[in-house]
């Protein structure tokens, strides 16, 4: 069977593994455009952030709790899902190296250039910092580019360091599934998968790391936590019948989505009914690690989470499954901008924060000139080798006519 052309989205991933599938590409491009409106949200949100507005709002609140749920969820799934089609045309050293230039060297440099500015910002508002960029930078270097230490801040794209981890640490386990129980346990799982609403067993995993996480692991168990997604995505797309399984559950996960989110907002919004039942019945439901109110919680965001990945996973297989000139662009821009996108957020909410209006304004205003100024920036990023190889983009190849009017000097 030959190999199918990039962007087709054919089916049968098993044998011949797509270069693209299209509804992939929108679904990761919508997921992280919406990480501008997102954190822009977190700055008129009760939440810890590095910039905070006077006046808080509930419909932020209610943003940030919404997308909270799922969107980085979502993006690790289609990680794992290219790390499957990867492989599948790669050897595992290939893939290595592609990963290091694609993931560590945007990784480092964004650590040490794009994300200290908005620490500085956090440092002038919350820790009482008085001095310049320039003599904060050092300590930031000294206290806060420790990996694995309780102070390392890699910032928004922390999405970047944990793919770094699951590539040195998964890849072995990844191999050994390809090399040997592709066309066995694979195929056995897949048949089961395929069955209408057997996809939603694989919250289980997702709900004991949330229960038990917090009682044996230290520090972060976030990592462990997305993993189990990486490890998910890889496997959703390694058979086709998995996707026929999506088909087959997504009407059932989106309804689910609709009923467990909103449970889930009714259970942590401040408002009126709450007083009725009074302030120990809440503490209760949060509980403490161990309680069942805890336990519950818990189970009812494992189920708000899966419900949606696979309710958007199905609607993007039903209704974006093309490309266009947009999504070319956006799949090359994707990457930079992610990496970009906090620091205008922030550089942008800094001023906007101060400004004498309401809060709706200043939110809207924030939202689109960083936007602005992140797609801004990624244009000059893309027009050399050189920015475009820090921010893991693929280098751009000269043209075959300008390559053969170069006189060779070697010969």
């Amino acid at each position: 069977m030959p190999r199918p052309e990039p962007g087709t989205g054919v089916e049968d991933v098993s044998q011949n593994p797509p270069v693209r599938l299209p509804y992939l590409d929108w679904l990761r491009v919508l997921v992280v455009l919406m990480l501008v409106p997102f954190h822009t949200a977190m700055t008129f949100a009760p939440y810890q952030w590095s910039l905070r507005n006077d006046e808080l709002n509930l419909a932020a609140q209610a943003l940030v709790n919404v997308l909270d749920q799922y969107h980085m969820e979502v993006l690790f799934i289609i990680a794992g899902a290219a790390t499957f089609f990867s492989l599948s045309i790669r050897a595992g050293k290939a893939y290595s190296i592609e990963r290091l230039k694609r993931l560590v060297v945007p990784l480092i440099f964004g650590m040490l250039v794009v994300i200290p500015p908005v620490y500085f910002i956090r440092a002038l508002q919350f820790e009482g910092f008085q001095g310049s960029y320039f003599q904060w930078y050092p300590t930031f270097l000294r206290e806060s580019l420790t990996p694995f230490h309780s102070d390392f801040l890699p910032g928004a794209i922390w999405f970047l360091w944990y793919l770094v981890i699951y590539t040195a640490v998964l890849l072995p386990i990844f191999l050994l599934i390809q090399r040997k129980y592709r066309q066995t346990l694979i195929p056995l799982l897949a048949s089961f998968f395929e069955k209408r609403g057997a996809l939603f067993l694989l919250v289980i995993p997702v709900a004991l790391v949330e229960i038990f996480s917090t009682w044996v692991l230290y520090r972060d168990f976030l990592v462990f936590y997305y993993a189990i997604f990486f490890f998910c995505g890889f496997f959703l797309f390694s058979e086709p019948r998995f996707q026929r399984g999506i088909d087959k559950s997504g009407p059932i996960a989106l309804v689910g989505a609709v009923v467990t989110m909103s449970l889930f907002m009714l259970l942590i919004f401040p408002v009126w009914y709450k007083s009725i039942l009074g302030p120990a019945f809440w503490m209760t439901l949060g509980g403490e690690p161990g309680s069942w109110g805890f336990i519950l919680f818990r189970i009812l965001t494992s189920f708000t989470t899966w419900f949606w990945i696979i309710g958007l996973l199905y609607l993007s297989r039903r209704f974006l499954n093309f490309s266009n000139r947009f999504l070319q662009y956006a799949n090359g821009a994707v990457l930079p901008f992610y990496i970009i996108h906090e620091t205008p957020v922030i550089l942008v909410g800094f001023y906007a924060i101060q400004w004498d209006m309401d809060m709706l304004p200043k939110y809207a205003i924030n939202t689109v000139l960083a936007f602005i100024a992140t797609i801004a920036i990624y244009e000059f990023i893309k027009r050399t080798n050189v920015t475009r190889f820090l921010f893991g983009m693929r280098l751009k190849k000269k043209p075959a006519s300008e390559a053969e009017t170069i006189p060779n000097h070697t010969s």
